[in-house]
């Protein structure tokens, strides 16, 4: 006979505990709650442990106490570059040198939204702002995100 210890947690939060047998942790920002919500259980079912923040600021203040292995950013949130200055302090910010090696996978819906996408290889557009490690437009299919994370997060360990 097996004796099980129950869970004091139910619903969301019971599932959440049950899926956390992590692979890597995640963080995401964006100031979409929706967007954020759903990203999250898709990253949960898949075995990802998954921090939330919800504009730059507060997620260069996660990067630094959580310490992720990969981050999801979307591009524009209070300001049309606020996802770039998020990168480009990460990677260049000499307080946050211990990360500046994090993937950063950023997101937008721009393309959905005006038709056109940013030119992360023109010079001429992206000035003196980092790039990220891979781009994806939202909205995006589960397995595509999932391959993504898993080629980003494949490629750090390897290097």
């Amino acid at each position: 006979m097996f004796l099980c210890r129950p869970s004091r947690r139910n619903g969301p939060e019971r599932l959440e505990e049950e899926l956390m047998a992590t692979k890597a942790k995640i963080l995401i920002v964006d100031d979409d709650a929706d967007f954020a919500k759903s990203t999250k259980m898709i990253l949960l079912a898949d075995g990802y442990e998954v921090i939330i923040a919800s504009d730059g600021k507060e997620g260069l203040r996660k990067v630094q106490e959580e310490k992720p292995d990969l981050i999801i950013l979307d591009i524009m949130m209070e300001s049309i570059f606020e996802g770039f200055s998020l990168v480009t302090s990460v990677r260049s910010d000499p307080r946050l040198a211990a990360f500046k090696n994090i993937p950063i996978l950023m997101v937008s819906s721009v393309r959905s939204d005006t038709g056109s996408r940013f030119a992360f290889g023109d010079a001429e557009d992206m000035g003196s702002l980092s790039e990220p490690d891979d781009y994806l437009d939202k909205p995006f299919k589960p397995k595509e995100l999932l391959e993504r994370v898993a080629d980003l997060l494949a490629r750090r360990r390897s290097s």
